[in-house]
């Protein structure tokens, strides 16, 4: 599924492009009011800059809140779409942020590396697409989707181990 596969990403995109084009009419019909104000003669004496601040004022306004408003649409936006974008998985990123988090304190506090390490559902599913492609045997199938799933069960194990630590550390 897409980036626009998201409902709400459709609806921020729809959203902050009619603003846009709104901001452009607002512009449109304040410089125009701006401009016509010149040929008035009641502006007759006036500064140039106060009669185009008193034509356009209304505008002025408008332009800005919907600046506010487009601005807005579009940090939402933005965090929806990266809300939808997948974080990709893999053990040799997740080797490397292990790493970074040994090195850097703070950032194991983040919990990355588990983040992006392979489920063992995703490991299965390669395993899957490598048995089928015919580049392992069903021996060899057979034997790491064994280890799969043992590890899978120690790993929960752990994670419950982990977690129950945590809980006693926390007081």
């Amino acid at each position: 599924m897409g980036l626009l596969g998201n409902s709400k990403v459709k609806a921020l995109l729809a959203g902050f492009i009619l603003s846009l084009v709104l901001l452009v009419g607002i512009a449109a019909l304040g410089l125009l009011a701006a401009l016509s104000a010149l040929g008035n003669p009641e502006y007759a004496n006036t500064p140039l800059l106060i009669i185009f601040l008193d034509a356009a004022a209304v505008y002025i306004v408008a332009f800005l809140l919907d600046a506010l408003f487009a601005g807005l649409l579009f940090v939402g936006l933005v965090v929806a779409a990266v809300r939808n974008a997948s974080m990709p998985r893999n053990d040799r990123l997740a080797g490397l942020v292990r790493r970074a988090e040994r090195l850097h304190p703070h950032a194991s506090s983040l919990g990355l590396s588990e983040r992006v390490e392979p489920t063992t559902q995703d490991r299965m599913d390669e395993l899957k697409e490598q048995y089928v492609a015919g580049e392992i045997g069903e021996a060899e199938f057979e034997r790491r989707m064994k280890r799969l799933v043992d590890d899978d069960v120690s790993d929960e194990e752990v994670r419950r181990e982990r977690r129950r630590t945590e809980r006693e550390y926390e007081y």
